[in-house]
């Protein structure tokens, strides 16, 4: 990657996007294009990388795409594409495989685009298994999308999507050899650059309601930007998939930290009230009677802390993580700052 080349971020607006385009900035890209949908927060982070060029592009829509990928080498893609026609998960990833292929299709016929770095999740690797007894997982395994009882959409609908993007880059349609590789964030937590992201940490942990207690891996939003941008550079990366995880923790244990640190005040004007936990071994007997469910298969041993992710290739990032105490403590003190501010 030479300063001066053309690099597209896909959804330039989102939590890793935003923070990919900041980074770049700071190491001295000067022809960094973004994609955005809103044009209240295209035009907020405008104000603050004055030197990115915004385009409002959708995945799935063809409008503005050959200006975007015009002479453009290097493609972060943070989107996805998305229907409010869809009614179930397939047919979300159905839209999804629609809008991957079309912006491959698009990138091969620039002739200039070299290589791809696709943002998925730990969604595609680590669920619907059909043998209870895995307990590890690399980047060689695939959830199956099939499994009956899947309880979240990206489940499904992430993996049809990379399923077709590989696809596409393996077959005679990628005609110029685009390069493609994919990274797989676990629980995104971390101070958010833009002020309109609140980060994993008020999505598990706000609201007065029981949970399960269970363990989780998580990686700092600006690691999962930086190992992005690794991963473009790196020719070791090419044609593989890669967890992008920094730590491994608990509901209970990322709560504990946050009330150490914070004041009941302060908890409760990022979260409200926050959630009650139930612990692992309580809430695994209490869901005992569905055990032959995939959802009691995926979940239940995370609540025992069974399950391990391993990486195949630890040595191609070569970056240090945040500290997972670091991440938790800045990510509270931004949404309290935005909150203020709001």
């Amino acid at each position: 990657m030479e300063l001066n080349d053309k690099i597209v971020i896909i959804g330039v607006t989102g939590y890793i996007g935003a923070w990919v385009a900041k980074k770049l900035t700071d190491i001295g890209y000067t022809q960094i294009v973004g994609t955005y949908r809103n044009e209240a927060k295209a035009g907020q982070l405008q104000t603050m990388l004055p030197n990115v060029k915004f385009y409002k592009a959708n995945l799935g829509e063809t409008e503005n795409w050959h200006e975007v990928l015009s002479e453009a080498k290097w493609i972060f893609n943070q989107g996805s594409a998305s229907s409010p026609d869809d009614k179930t998960f397939k047919d979300r990833g159905r839209t999804k495989e629609k809008g991957i292929r079309m912006l491959l299709q698009m990138a091969a016929q620039s002739g200039t685009v070299k290589k791809i770095v696709h943002t998925t999740a730990e969604s595609t690797i680590a669920y619907g298994n059909d043998d209870p007894s895995k307990t590890t997982f690399t980047e060689d395994d695939w959830t199956n999308e099939d499994r009956e009882g899947l309880f979240d959409h990206n489940m499904v609908s992430k993996t049809m999507e990379e399923r077709a993007a590989w696809s596409f880059i393996r077959s005679d349609e990628n005609t110029t050899n685009i390069i493609m590789t994919t990274i797989h964030p676990t629980h995104v937590m971390g101070p958010s650059f833009v002020p309109w992201h609140n980060d994993m940490i008020y999505a598990m942990l706000r609201g007065d309601r029981a949970m399960a207690d269970s363990q989780l891996y998580g990686v700092d939003v600006r690691d999962a930007a930086a190992m992005n941008i690794a991963l473009m550079k790196s020719t070791e990366a090419n044609g593989k998939r890669h967890f992008a995880s920094a730590f491994k923790s608990t509901y209970s244990t990322l709560l504990n930290l946050i009330k150490e640190q914070f004041t009941d005040e302060q908890i409760k004007a990022v979260l409200g009230h926050t959630a009650r936990i139930i612990p692992g071994d309580e809430a695994a007997d209490i869901l005992s009677h569905c055990h032959s469910t995939s959802y009691y298969q995926d979940m239940v041993p995370r609540m025992l802390n069974r399950i391990e992710y391993k990486t195949n290739y630890p040595d191609v990032y070569a970056y240090q993580y945040t500290e997972p105490n670091t991440t938790v403590i800045e990510a509270m003190e931004k949404m309290l700052k935005d909150k203020n501010k709001g």
